[in-house]
């Protein structure tokens, strides 16, 4: 997960399956600062497999020189070949071109939920069906699950792709704040979260616009009941309208929030916001390092108060398929069983905080990764929400209007009214008349409610 996505929809991703957009992909963009690796035909490629992502040089190096090895010495003779690419685009067209130029080889490939319907839709990637049984973990994550449930729904009982590593978005607070201010436990509800911030100071928000503000908006329409497909339902309204009662509790440079925007609850003695709202479970171990000096005695983490409707959450990530194709599937089964498997998740979780699909690697977690293993671990027990990438700029917009602009109450439902009928006329040019009607009948839904 990274602090970039694409400002809008790619060509070929407008034109891919509208239930392939509506699965249960939340907001994973482009990796900064990967880098590129390049293959050349003169490769052994007999007992090698190559292994394609797109990730960020900590992640990167984590692959390269933990896992990877790990692998390697338990099946001598194999070697794998990991192909770091600049973004998840990339790693679609890499797939794409392999496939075309008939060169797939021996090769799996990690790529972000969000694109994965390129290369699906490109008739790229390979049922999973048949060897499902032997890479899926015997114990997965709910919100994997229903993934896989969904994707088969969607695909006609097909399975293209298989949960890697998931991405929830999680609240910090300062426990010191909580302690000055006599508050024994964070915000259970949205209740609480405005008497908390009344009490004990300002809260950061990721309203610095583009895709970290629509994100979290959008969690937060889904735990007021709404409907984000529609932008103006009452849950959507109603979001919007208890935003404008806590805004005037946001710290200052709210507006330049965004994912990387985290230190301020790190400075002395309480921090510069006592409370960080949804923002990605890697910067815990970024709080906790030698820059930050936070510990546990003095951040806390969890799962983030409830909405009045439900307490669902996001969840992003980055999925595995294997190239249509593919040569040798018997050692890719075993990588993909030995990326899934306890030991290699256990180890990404604690190391890269990555949300673990194999729900075992949750078990006997050290003491000093046990607050974040266990917030992560209360918030996959929740249903995911679905997505669609276009919505960020209308939802931005909104924010912009309401929240920045400080709208008076009465005039959240006509601005959001507004921002409905620019979606809509989107879906018609990208879609038709016909999709667009469903949407506007509320046939489209979170698939977490309920």
């Amino acid at each position: 997960m990274s602090a970039q996505t694409p400002a809008s929809l790619k060509v070929s991703w407008v034109r891919a399956h509208l239930a392939l957009i509506l699965i249960i992909i939340i907001v994973v963009g482009a990796v900064a600062g990967a880098s590129t690796y390049y293959l050349y035909n003169s490769v052994n490629r007999s007992n090698t497999i190559f292994f394609y992502e797109a990730l960020a040089p900590n992640e990167a190096d984590f692959v390269q020189h933990q896992l990877i090895p790990e692998f390697e010495s338990n099946n001598p003779g194999t070697t794998v070949i990991f192909v770091n690419l600049s973004g998840p685009s990339d790693v679609a067209n890499v797939v794409e071109a392999l496939v075309k130029g008939n060169n797939v080889g021996s090769s799996i490939v990690g790529i972000d939920n969000l694109v994965v319907g390129e290369v699906i839709y490109a008739n790229a990637v390979s049922d999973l069906t048949s060897m499902l049984s032997a890479i899926e973990p015997s114990s997965l994550i709910p919100s994997a699950q229903k993934m896989i449930a969904y994707e088969q729904q969607v695909y006609n009982g097909a399975t293209y792709l298989i949960p890697f590593h998931s991405n929830i978005p999680l609240v910090f607070y300062q426990k010191a704040a909580l302690a000055a201010a006599g508050i024994s436990n964070p915000p259970s509800n949205t209740t609480e979260l405005l008497t908390f911030c009344n009490n004990c100071g300002p809260i950061m928000v990721q309203g610095g616009g583009s895709d970290s503000t629509a994100t979290e908006l959008y969690q937060w329409m889904v735990q007021f009941g709404g409907n984000p497909f529609l932008l103006n339902d009452t849950g959507d309204v109603k979001t919007f309208q208890y935003m404008l009662q806590l805004a005037p509790y946001f710290n200052p440079g709210y507006t330049q929030g965004y994912w990387g925007t985290y230190t301020g609850l790190a400075q002395a003695p309480y921090g510069q916001y006592q409370i960080l709202d949804y923002q990605w479970p890697y910067v815990y171990n970024l709080l906790t390092n030698a820059t930050n000096h936070m510990t546990d005695t003095n951040l806390g983490v969890y799962t983030g108060p409830s909405g009045p409707a439900n307490s669902n959450h996001l969840l992003g990530g980055d999925v595995l398929v294997i190239p249509k194709g593919a040569t040798n599937l018997p050692a890719i089964e075993a990588f993909t069983k030995f990326l899934l498997s306890s030991q290699v998740q256990t180890e990404m979780l604690q190391k890269l905080s990555w949300v673990a699909i194999n729900s075992d690697a949750y078990t006997n977690l050290p003491q000093n990764f046990t607050a974040i293993g266990n917030a992560l671990l209360s918030s996959i027990q929740q249903g995911p929400a679905p997505w669609i990438t276009q919505w960020n700029g209308y939802a931005d917009d909104a924010w912009t209007k309401i929240i920045v602009n400080n709208a008076q109450p009465s005039q959240v439902q006509g601005i959001l009214n507004s921002e409905n009928q620019q979606l809509y006329q989107f879906l018609v040019n990208q879609y038709g008349a016909s999709t667009a009607q469903q949407y506007e009948q509320n046939v489209f839904k979170p698939i977490s409610v309920g």
